[in-house]
């Protein structure tokens, strides 16, 4: 398209002055892929991130989705998660099922761009609790309008593995099984969470499982608070189930029923 620019000549026309090119982002043809997420506002606030200090170079895509992309960044003491929630999403009004009816987040900007906004800041709120309260999570380190940034959680020198692609014994599974329940507890009575959105693509291992994707998480006195979590315990039942674990839909629905018992007429 004529007089379409990319990536790579809104940062050169911007930032050479006092950047070069390959000391923002790095591995060009790679990042061309991704050029949709880089637009003015997203270049602008990595460049604000990078000249506050906390990243130093976006080096590589780690993961791309409907909803957001995440990269790796260099750090002065290591590596972080960049995650850019984009803001031209058609799914954003799905959000707010996720935020409307929770407490926390009553007066919130309704434009576009506002809900996207909360969307990221909620994130990150709900990674601090998390964290604060022992859940394994990637520690949040800031938000910026629409991009968070976070620990990033490696395995083997690679980015970590979801579970749906991990390789296990059956005792690594039943392990895990059980720190799913564990966590989904701790998450109701410590946080005062409910995940949401837990399947095996947002549990990732690093040795150890770990819980990641918590924008959608909602307060227990949300009034779908019960229907997410029937529908995380039987999303991810299932999946452990497949793996071997035997009544695993069974203890699911035990736990739900502790937490949140169904109210009687």
């Amino acid at each position: 398209m004529a007089g379409k620019k990319d990536v790579f000549d809104i940062v050169s026309e911007k930032f050479d002055r006092r950047w070069k090119r390959d000391e923002l982002i790095v591995d060009a043809e790679r990042f061309k892929t991704y050029d949709e997420v880089f637009d003015h506002q997203n270049l602008e606030i990595i460049y604000r991130l990078m000249t506050r200090g906390h990243i130093k170079v976006l080096e590589c895509p780690i993961s791309t989705g409907k909803e957001a992309n995440v990269y790796k960044a260099k750090t002065e003491d290591g590596f972080a998660a960049v995650k850019i929630f984009r803001t031209s999403t058609s799914t954003f009004r799905s959000f707010t099922d996720y935020i409307d009816g929770d407490r926390r987040f009553n007066r919130i900007d309704r434009s576009h761009r506002g809900i996207i906004y909360t969307w990221a800041r909620k994130e990150f709120i709900n990674l601090d609790v998390m964290r604060n309260n022992r859940i394994r999570v990637p520690s949040p380190r800031i938000v910026m309008k629409n991009i968070l940034v976070m620990d990033y959680i490696s395995y083997e020198g690679a980015p970590a593995p979801q579970l749906r692609i991990l390789k296990a014994t059956d005792d690594e599974w039943a392990s895990m099984w059980k720190w799913v329940l564990k966590t989904v507890k701790a998450l109701f009575e410590k946080c005062e969470l409910v995940h949401a959105d837990l399947s095996e693509y947002n549990i990732l291992y690093d040795g150890k499982p770990i819980l990641i994707d918590a924008g959608q998480a909602v307060h227990i006195t949300h009034p779908s608070a019960r229907q997410f979590l029937e529908r995380d315990m039987r999303i991810i039942s299932h999946f452990f189930e497949k793996k071997g674990i035997e009544n695993a839909s069974e203890k699911a629905s035990d736990l739900v029923s502790k937490l949140m018992p169904e109210k009687k007429d």
